[in-house]
C-alpha cells in the first residue's frame, strides 16, 4: 500500500484535519472503493483489457518467462500492491532478464497498452458526457447580458472575438502515432469484449519505441486529421451559436467566425534546424489539402448528397449542372495549389474561398419552399464563416524564431547592404536608431541579401533569408491568413521587435500602409514579464510601427510563456508574473487605444499552467484579457488527446468557447489590486526558495542520475531536437535544457517538483511574518479567503494540488537513491518542500482531500495507480541496471527504458 509521508507543520496554524489528510490523501489502489460512474466504467475496461493483454503476453513469451511477467501482471490487477514489495520483485525481474530483455519489453507493452487504453477511454467518456449545447448557451447568455449593460452590439462583440487552439509538435508524444490511432479509431467498441480484444491485439503488435524521429512533414500529416476534426467541430459550434442568436428578438447571426485553427508545425523555427522554405511550403500544402477536402465535402456529389444537404437542395432547385462546374473549378484550384502535376492548369481558378462561396450564393433558389430556402441560407451563412476561418489554407501557421537568430540575420543583411559590420555589438539605443531609420526610409540604404563579391559562406543566413522571402509567396498563393503571426521568442528589448519588422519589410510584407503579419513578442521569463509593459509601450510609441499597426487593424498580439519562467523561477513566481504582467500590458494597450490579443503558451502539465480542463484554465483568467478572444498552444500528446476524435474535438472546443465567452463577460479582474501586494510577497518568497534549489551545484548531478532525462532524446518523440546542447564536461548544463524535458523528467521520476517547489515555503513565510497589525491566524484566513473568492488563486492552488496528487514521495525516494550520495540533500529539500506545501495547501483549501475540487479525476487516478506504480518500478529498476551495466547491456536497455517513459506518460501528462 502507498505509504503516507510523515508531515511536519510548516506553520503553527496547520489544522489537525490537514495533518490527518497527509496520512490519508493520495491513496488509491486496485481495491479502492470506486463509486463514480466514469471510474466504474474505466475499472471494467481495465479488467477486460488485463485479460486480453495477458493473452498477448502469453503468446509472446516462453512458458518460463511468461510465468514471471504474467505473475507481475496478475499481482498488479488482482491485489493492492505494496510499492516496496513491488519494487523489490520488479528489480529482481529486471536483473534476471537484462541480458535478454524480451520479457521486460513484453511486460512494458502490457503496462503501456493498459494505460494508453484507460487514458484515451477516460477522455472519450468525458467528451461523451460533456453538456456541449448547455455550456455554449450559458456562455453566450452571460456575454449577452454583459454586452447589453454596456450598450454594445453582441454581434459586433463576437465579431472581434477569435478563439484558437494552436497545434504544436513539441517533443512530448512518446507513443507511436499508429498506436494512438488504433485506440482512437475504436473507442466506441473498447468496452465490449470483442472490441476490447481487437484493440489489444492490434495495439500489442505495434507497441514499441518509435524507430525514427518524425520529419516535420510527418508531424503535419499526423495532425491533419485533428485539423479536420477542428474544422467540423468549429462549424457545429458556429451553428449552435447562430441558433441561439436567431432566437433573440433581433434575429441575429454571426458576421465573423469565432473559431480559427492555429498551427506551429512547419513554422516553429526556434531551435529546429529541420525547417526551411521548402518544408514550410510543404506543410502549408498539407493544411490546404484539408481545407479543399472540407469544401469538396460541402459541395458534395448529388448521388451521395444527403436529403436536406446544401448539394441536395441546390440540385432540387435545378442547379446540378452548375454544381458540376463549381466542383470542377474547385478541383482545378486544388490541383494548382497543392497538386503535384505539371503546370499550368487549364481553366478558371478560384483566387480564394470567398469566390467559391459567391458562386454558390448566386444560384437562384426561388423554386424551393420557404422552409427550404431558409435552410439553404442558413447553410450558406455557415459556409461564409467557414471561408473566413478555413479559407484555402486550412489553418493559420505561426512563424516563431528566437530573437538571437533574428539579430544575427539582420546583422548579416546589414553587412551585405553596406551597413555596419558590428551590428550585433551595438548598444540598444544605437540599434533602435539604425533600425528605425531604415523602416522610416530616412536612411536611404538599399537592403540587399546578395553575397558580397558573389561569394556566400553563410549557409545559415541564406536559409533564413530564403525562408523569410517565402512568406510573401505563400501569402500571394494561399492568402494572408495562411501566415498571420511572426513570433519572437526571448523578446527582451524593443530592437528585438524592430528587427522582425525590418525582415518583413525586406520580404515585401511591411510598408507605411501596414504590416501583413502580426509582430508578436513572446515574453516568458519572470524578469522579461516584469519588463513586458515597457517593451509593449516602446512598440506602441514607435511612430512608424504605430502607423502601420493602425493601418492593419490596430490590434496588437502578445504571447506570454509559462515554460522558461517556470524552469528558471518556479511555479508560483511564474504564474503570478504571467498574470500580473498581462494585466499591466492590458493597461498599456488601453491607454494607447490599441486592442490587445493575448496568446497563452501553456504546456501540458500543471507546472506549466495547464489545468484539468479549458474551463479551469480560462475561468481563472482576467476577463479583460479575453476581450478579443483566446489563443492557446496545444503541444505534442495534447493534440490527439483533445482533438483525436470528432467527439473529443467538439467537447473540448465547446468548453474553450463557452468558458471564453463566460469569462469575457466578467470584465477586468477586480481582485488584482486587492491582492497584488500579497501575491507579490508570495512570489518573491517562492522565487528565492526555488533559486536556492536551482542554484545548488549538486542539482545537475542529482537530476541527471535520478531521472530519465538522458533518454528523452532517444524516444524520437519529435522533429525538433529534444534539447539544446546541454552537456559540459560530461555533465548536464541546466541553462541549456529545454523546459519540456525539464518538467517531464521530474514528473517521470515521481516528484513533479516543478509544480510545487517554493510554494510551501512562500506560504509559510507569509503566514509566519505576521506583523503587529495581523496575526498568523488572520494571515491564514486571508489566504483561505483568497482561495474562495479569487479564481486566479483558486486555480493555482487546485493545479498545485492535482500535481501533488500525481506525485509520490515514496516512489521519488527510490529514484533519488540512483543519484550520488553527495547529492541526496537535494531530494531531502524536495521532499520537505512537498510535505510543507501539501500541508499548507490543505489548510488553505480547508479540506482533508487534495482533490476535493475534482473528485472524478481522483477516482480515475485510483483506477490507474497500480499500473502507474508498476511502470515507475520498472523504470527505477531499468535505470539502476543501466547505471551498473557495461556498454553492451546498456545498449539493450535503452528500448525498455524509453518504453517505461511511454507508460508513465500515458498515465500522466509529460511536459
Amino acid at each position: 500500500m502507498f505509504r503516507a509521508i510523515t508531515s511536519h507543520s510548516g506553520a503553527q496554524i496547520a489544522m489537525s484535519t490537514a495533518s490527518n489528510a497527509l496520512r490519508r490523501s493520495g491513496s488509491g489502489s486496485a481495491s479502492a472503493k470506486i463509486v463514480g460512474p466514469l471510474a466504474s466504467k474505466l475499472k471494467d475496461i481495465r479488467q477486460n483489457t488485463h485479460t486480453n493483454l495477458k493473452m498477448q503476453l502469453q503468446k509472446s513469451l516462453s512458458p518460463s518467462k511468461f510465468s514471471e511477467a504474467g505473475g507481475l501482471a496478475e499481482q498488479i490487477e488482482t491485489t493492492e500492491p505494496d510499492f516496496e514489495q513491488l519494487h523489490s520483485q520488479v528489480e529482481e525481474f529486471i536483473q534476471g532478464n537484462k541480458n535478454d530483455p524480451e520479457a521486460i519489453v513484453s511486460a512494458l507493452k502490457y503496462l503501456n497498452s493498459q494505460l494508453m487504453i484507460l487514458s484515451t477511454a477516460e477522455r472519450h467518456l468525458k467528451a461523451e458526457d460533456a453538456p456541449v449545447k448547455q455550456s455554449l448557451v450559458h456562455g453566450l447568455n452571460s456575454l449577452i447580458k454583459n454586452t447589453a449593460s454596456r450598450g454594445e452590439s453582441i454581434v459586433q462583440r463576437l465579431s472581434n472575438t477569435k478563439i484558437s487552439p494552436v497545434f504544436t509538435a513539441h517533443p512530448t508524444n512518446f507513443n507511436k502515432p499508429q498506436a494512438s490511432e488504433i485506440v482512437l479509431s475504436q473507442l466506441d467498441d473498447i468496452a465490449t469484449p470483442q472490441g476490447n480484444a481487437k484493440v489489444c491485439r492490434e495495439l500489442w503488435d505495434i507497441q514499441g519505441v518509435r524507430e525514427l524521429k518524425p520529419t516535420v512533414q510527418d508531424e503535419a500529416n499526423q495532425f491533419s486529421s485533428n485539423i479536420r476534426h477542428l474544422h467540423s467541430s468549429g462549424r457545429t459550434i458556429h451553428k449552435q451559436i447562430n441558433q441561439q442568436l436567431s432566437a433573440l428578438p433581433e434575429k441575429l447571426k454571426l458576421s465573423k467566425p469565432l473559431v480559427e485553427a492555429g498551427n506551429w508545425v512547419g513554422g516553429d523555427r526556434d531551435g529546429n534546424p529541420n525547417i526551411d522554405a521548402k518544408v514550410l511550403k510543404d506543410v502549408v500544402k498539407t493544411l490546404s489539402t484539408a481545407a479543399f477536402e472540407y469544401f469538396e465535402q460541402k459541395t458534395g456529389k448529388e448521388k451521395n448528397a444527403q436529403t436536406g444537404s446544401l448539394c441536395n437542395l441546390l440540385c432540387k432547385a435545378g442547379h446540378a449542372e452548375a454544381l458540376v462546374q463549381i466542383r470542377e473549378k474547385l478541383t482545378r484550384t486544388r490541383e494548382h495549389l497543392v497538386g503535384d502535376g505539371p503546370l499550368p492548369i487549364h481553366g478558371d481558378l478560384y483566387l480564394n474561398a470567398n469566390e467559391l462561396l459567391n458562386d454558390l450564393s448566386s444560384l437562384n433558389i426561388d423554386q424551393l419552399s420557404a422552409e427550404e430556402q431558409n435552410t439553404v441560407r442558413g447553410k450558406l451563412d455557415l459556409l461564409q464563416l467557414d471561408t473566413d476561418s478555413i479559407g484555402f489554407h486550412g489553418a493559420s501557421t505561426d512563424i516563431r524564431q528566437n530573437s538571437a537568430m533574428n539579430e544575427k540575420t539582420v546583422g548579416e543583411l546589414l553587412r551585405r547592404s553596406g551597413g555596419p559590420a558590428n551590428y550585433e555589438s551595438l548598444g540598444e539605443d544605437e540599434k533602435q536608431a539604425l533600425l528605425s531609420s531604415l523602416l522610416m526610409n530616412t536612411n536611404k540604404a538599399a537592403l540587399s541579401d546578395k553575397p558580397i563579391d558573389g561569394q556566400s559562406d553563410n549557409a545559415e543566413f541564406d536559409r533564413e533569408i530564403a525562408l523569410i522571402k517565402s512568406y510573401k509567396t505563400i501569402h500571394d498563393s494561399y492568402g494572408p491568413q495562411t501566415l498571420k503571426n511572426c513570433i519572437t521568442a526571448n523578446t527582451e528589448t524593443m530592437s528585438d521587435m524592430l528587427e522582425v519588422m525590418l525582415l518583413l519589410k525586406h520580404a515585401g510584407l511591411a510598408d507605411d500602409h501596414g504590416i501583413k503579419m502580426n509582430v508578436v513578442p513572446l515574453i516568458e521569463t519572470v524578469d522579461d514579464l516584469h519588463n513586458g509593459p515597457a517593451i509593449l509601450n516602446s512598440m506602441l510609441s514607435h511612430s512608424w510601427y504605430r502607423q502601420a499597426l493602425q493601418a492593419s487593424g490596430n490590434q496588437q498580439q502578445i504571447m506570454v510563456g509559462y515554460s522558461d519562467s517556470n524552469r528558471l523561477d518556479g511555479p508560483l513566481a511564474s504564474s503570478w508574473a504571467v498574470y500580473e504582467g498581462t494585466a499591466k500590458m492590458l493597461e498599456v494597450a488601453r491607454q494607447t487605444g490599441v486592442n490587445l490579443h493575448v496568446f497563452h503558451g501553456r504546456g501540458g502539465t500543471e507546472a506549466r499552467g495547464s489545468g484539468d480542463s479549458y474551463s479551469q484554465e480560462i475561468k481563472s483568467t482576467n476577463g479583460a484579457s479575453l476581450l478579443t478572444g483566446m489563443r492557446q498552444t496545444e503541444q505534442g500528446e495534447e493534440v490527439p488527446a483533445k482533438f483525436g476524435t470528432k467527439t473529443m474535438s467538439q467537447a473540448n472546443l465547446a468548453d474553450m468557447v463557452s468558458s471564453t465567452l463566460e469569462t469575457m463577460a466578467t470584465g477586468t479582474d477586480q481582485q488584482i489590486e486587492k491582492y497584488a501586494d500579497t501575491m507579490g510577497k508570495l512570489a518573491d518568497h517562492a522565487r528565492n526558495s526555488y533559486a536556492s534549489l536551482y542554484s545548488n551545484p549538486e542539482l545537475p548531478h542529482f537530476f541527471q542520475r535520478s531521472t530519465p532525462i538522458e533518454f528523452v532524446g532517444k524516444s524520437n518523440a519529435g522533429s525538433r531536437p529534444a534539447s539544446r546542447a546541454n552537456t559540459a564536461d560530461g555533465g548536464l548544463k541546466l541553462d541549456k535544457l529545454r523546459a519540456i524535458p525539464w518538467v517531464g523528467a521530474w514528473y517521470q521520476s515521481g516528484s513533479a517538483m516543478p509544480a510545487f517547489f517554493g510554494t510551501g515555503t512562500a506560504l509559510k513565510n507569509f503566514i509566519d511574518q505576521a506583523d503587529g497589525s495581523t496575526t498568523t491566524a488572520q494571515r491564514t484566513e486571508q489566504l483561505q479567503t483568497m482561495y474562495k473568492e479569487w479564481p486566479f488563486f483558486k486555480s493555482f492552488v487546485d493545479r498545485t494540488a492535482t500535481a501533488m496528487q500525481k506525485a509520490d514521495m515514496q516512489i521519488a525516494q527510490r529514484y533519488a537513491e540512483l543519484a550520488p550520495t553527495q547529492s541526496q540533500a537535494v531530494f531531502e529539500s524536495i521532499k520537505n518542500e512537498y510535505e510543507l506545501t501539501k500541508n499548507l495547501i490543505l489548510t488553505i483549501k480547508q479540506t482533508p482531500n487534495l482533490m476535493d475540487h475534482n473528485p472524478v479525476d481522483a477516482e480515475i487516478m485510483a483506477v490507474k495507480k497500480p499500473l502507474t506504480q508498476a511502470a515507475h518500478a520498472m523504470q527505477i529498476g531499468l535505470l539502476k541496471a543501466h547505471q551498473q551495466a557495461g556498454p553492451e547491456i546498456q545498449e539493450k536497455l535503452v528500448e525498455p527504458i524509453v518504453m517505461s517513459m511511454q507508460a508513465i506518460a500515458s498515465a500522466n501528462r509529460f511536459g
